[in-house]
């Protein structure tokens, strides 16, 4: 697979993983390890959470952090953060209502 080498010099970690995201990718490297990540969190916090709400809730909050931190850095685009967001409060309001029930 051919892929193009950096242009110009590339110094930081942030430059590295730019040009891993935007070059070599299309920019899916981060989307696709936070989706990783979510799926790993899910099921270890299944099996230690008392319902599926909780780890579905513990799971999409610690995506969220760190999909709003990798915007930060520019690394991932909104749309990524905004699905994660969007988890959290669904996640959110499903705890709480099996919490009234």
């Amino acid at each position: 697979m051919a892929y193009t080498p950096p242009t110009g010099n590339i110094t930081t970690g942030v430059e590295v993983f730019s040009w891993v995201n935007s070059d070599l990718v299309n920019n899916l490297f981060f989307p696709l390890v936070l989706v990783a990540i979510f799926i790993i969190m899910i099921t270890k916090q299944m099996y230690h959470a008392t319902t599926i709400s909780r780890a579905v809730a513990s799971s999409s909050f610690t995506c969220m952090i760190l999909s709003i931190l990798l915007r930060i850095t520019n690394l991932l685009d909104t749309t990524t953060m905004v699905i994660f967001i969007i988890l959290t409060a669904i996640s959110a309001v499903w705890m709480q209502l099996e919490n009234i029930g």
